[in-house]
């Protein structure tokens, strides 16, 4: 059974496992390997986690077993690669905007933010683009040793502000928490101020009024309780998350897995993605009409503004290419070019806008992890 924790991470490797003679063949030892996330456990990325890591367990019988530690009981967001290469834990949730320069071809994909239009079409694509499209991303991930399985995307971000804005949006001078440079930059574009800290720190930086406005997934309102704070929500897409890697597993212990063990991961992995964007679905869809009945008003924009955020997506192609190639990826263009066309590819295949969670995830399944591995 999944044990989740959110107390005092006392980590057992495998290594002390069998340093105590406790089994003596890799075949027959009963792992109970660790999984850290900063994020609470009720928001939908670690409702995706548990699921995958439930999955493993029964696709297992057993011979796996894991132990969650949410909250940062682990490792917090800016410590997760180095806590899970360093075999503190043995996977956790690892998000590109901290470390752009130990991962940089991965952050490359996260920093086309503004084309994720729709989270089902970029989470697909930009798994798709890691696994089949992108070498130098996997290739990144394994000198941390870790072995990747997924990234994902969230629903679009929209500023959530203690502001009600009555006579419309005016972002000038407003103090933006923001996920990324790519976001920061959006931010200095409209003429607010961009402040990078962990969507977690949000509710109590707004509470303190030390930020106007966190960007995010309109469901934080919810999760991390902003709706406690925050007085509108605007109704603009600023880009959003997707990219870094929502699933894996140290690759230390991958390779000294099973067959039919690694199986069973890479099985499970399409139901923890697909649990996590139908959370996310669900929940912005409930926290949306609770936020209206609490008195949070949806604030539109002008055309101008529309017009401008239709301009920066355009300029984040070329934009992310470069910035990448300053971070030393090789041949970030077709990183780029990959990602997009990618899009196109998951736009078609997930046209039907009543696909359930579960075809969701056999389509992910068919597409990308019988081709990729």
């Amino acid at each position: 059974m999944l044990k989740i924790h959110s107390g005092l991470f006392k980590s057992i490797t495998t290594g002390c496992l069998l340093a105590a003679g406790i089994a003596t063949s890799a075949s027959v030892l009963a792992r109970d390997l660790t999984y850290g996330s900063y994020l609470p456990p009720q928001h939908p990325t670690s409702t995706g986690i548990s699921a995958f890591l439930e999955e493993v367990e029964k696709r297992t019988d057993g011979s796996i077993t894991y132990s969650f530690f949410p909250s940062g009981a682990a490792a917090s967001g800016k410590e997760m690669l180095s806590a899970v290469r360093d075999g503190m834990i043995d996977g956790g949730f690892l998000v590109t905007v901290y470390y752009p320069t130990a991962i940089p071809a991965n952050t490359t994909i996260s920093d086309l933010s503004f084309w994720d239009q729709n989270s089902l079409i970029a989470t697909a694509a930009s798994i798709d683009t890691v696994l089949t499209g992108c070498p130098q991303c996997l290739e990144e991930f394994e000198e941390h040793d870790v072995q990747f399985l997924a990234s994902y995307a969230t629903p679009p971000y929209q500023a959530m502000c203690k502001d009600e804005f009555a006579s419309g949006f005016e972002p000038d001078g407003m103090r933006m928490r923001v996920a990324g440079e790519e976001i920061g930059r959006w931010v200095s574009q409209i003429g607010g101020i961009p402040v990078n800290i962990p969507n977690n720190e949000s509710y109590e930086a707004m509470e303190r009024s030390q930020l106007d406005c966190v960007i995010g997934a309109t469901s934080w309102l919810k999760s991390l309780s902003l709706s406690e704070v925050a007085n509108s929500v605007v109704d603009l897409p600023m880009g959003a998350f997707l990219g870094g890697s929502l699933l894996n597993i140290r690759n230390s212990v991958w390779e000294e897995l099973t067959v039919s063990e690694r199986n069973a991961i890479i099985e499970s992995t399409p139901v923890g993605v697909a649990r996590t964007i139908f959370e996310y679905q669900k929940e912005e869809a409930e926290v949306r009409e609770a936020a209206s009945d609490q008195g949070i008003r949806f604030v539109p924009v002008s055309d101008q503004m529309k017009q401008i955020r239709g301009e920066f997506m355009q300029a984040q192609v070329e934009r992310a290419a470069a910035t990448a190639s300053d971070r030393g990826v090789e041949d970030a263009n077709q990183i780029v070019e990959n990602f997009i066309a990618n899009l196109e590819k998951w736009e078609q295949l997930l046209a039907d806008p009543d696909i359930t969670e579960q075809q969701y995830a056999a389509l992910l399944k068919s597409e990308i992890y019988d081709k990729a591995f």
